[in-house]
């Protein structure tokens, strides 16, 4: 009897036998990778923008920002763009910041036309004269469509209508004709990217 009892004994508790018991996980992460890992866990959980914001963009979220690929045309035709045609439109930024932080429609009362105390006005009278001859190599017609998208964040629908293109392709247009004169600028300034 003894042993049919220890047997029904050690039957009945096969299962915990047979099974282990699990190791306690030791997180070896130091404490700063603990405080990234939670901030990237909040992160995920929070919504990118709020839901009317959201109707009206294409948003693209990294570690740190949200940022609106659908805002300006060039950002929406970021993956599109080459580097040495990216490399072009940086360029031109940077001229058109030289001239002035202003737009068309505003005067800057500040700037001189003969000559002005500092460094800014000959780094001006350059830029300016890049920017001339850059418009040089392609004619005015496209240099107004590419300046319009690039430093005026004109819709490109509106720029290549203006480019006598059908409505259906006008945005397309515009963008070809973008690409294009990036491609001249990259190519005649010697542009390295």
């Amino acid at each position: 009897m003894t042993v049919q009892r220890t047997f029904d004994h050690v039957s009945r508790f096969k299962g915990c036998i047979m099974s282990k018991a699990k190791k306690k996980t030791i997180d070896t992460r130091g404490p700063l990778a603990r405080v990234l890992d939670a901030e990237k866990q909040a992160d995920a959980r929070a919504p990118l923008v709020n839901e009317f914001a959201a109707q009206h963009g294409c948003y693209d979220r990294n570690l740190r920002s949200v940022v609106n690929r659908g805002g300006t045309p060039i950002a929406r035709w970021e993956k599109v763009l080459s580097p040495s045609q990216k490399a072009a439109i940086d360029h031109c930024i940077a001229l058109w910041e030289c001239i002035s932080t202003s737009g068309r429609l505003v005067a800057n009362l500040d700037r001189t036309v003969f000559g002005c105390p500092g460094d800014g006005h000959p780094r001006e009278i350059e830029a300016r004269s890049d920017l001339l001859r850059m418009k040089g190599h392609v004619g005015d017609r496209y240099w107004d469509v590419f300046e319009n998208v690039v430093r005026f964040d004109e819709p490109a629908g509106l720029a290549g209508s203006r480019l006598q293109a059908p409505e259906q392709k006008r945005e397309y247009a515009a963008r070809l004709v973008v690409q294009f004169v990036a491609d001249i600028i990259t190519m005649k300034e010697r542009l390295s990217y």
